[in-house]
């Protein structure tokens, strides 16, 4: 199909260069089953997507990074995007993996879904609301004292 659509295939070494110079690299080497890291012939491309002055965005999550662990084993695709799909994946918000996917947006894909989350995460704005909002003639010893033993 993709050919027929006027699209080009390339081999890992072809891809590579064409990688370098790409304005967009969409990662989709391994998806959300993947354990162990990338495949020996799929790190010269993970290298050149990092290598790259292009945006890198990560379908579903950076491949090379397990979704349930977030364990990175050898080379793994630095995304600057994950884009993710139904719901999120815990992998992706815990390091080391948290550092390969960049932002992560999560895309509604009509799934079924449980009513209560096992998972949730807090955002700036939840981190905001807790904060007290301080009085207008506050000074830094009316709002608190820490004290740290080393």
């Amino acid at each position: 199909a993709l050919r027929r659509a006027g699209g080009r295939t390339a081999g890992t070494d072809g891809a590579a260069g064409l990688i370098g110079n790409a304005d967009l690299v969409v990662d989709g080497i391994v998806g959300i089953g993947g354990k162990g890291g990338l495949r020996p012939e799929a790190v010269p491309l993970a290298d050149a997507a990092e290598r790259a002055r292009a945006a890198v965005v990560a379908v579903d999550l950076p491949s090379g990074v397990d979704a349930d662990t977030g364990e990175v084993r050898g080379a793994a695709v630095r995304a600057d995007l994950t884009v993710t799909f139904g719901t999120h994946k815990p992998g992706l918000l815990i390091d080391p993996a948290r550092e390969y996917a960049g932002s992560v947006r999560l895309v509604d894909i009509g799934l079924d879904l449980p009513a209560e989350p096992q998972l949730q995460a807090l955002q700036h704005a939840d981190v905001a609301r807790l904060l007290p909002v301080p009085a207008a003639e506050s000074d830094k010893y009316r709002r608190g004292v820490v004290g740290i033993a080393a």
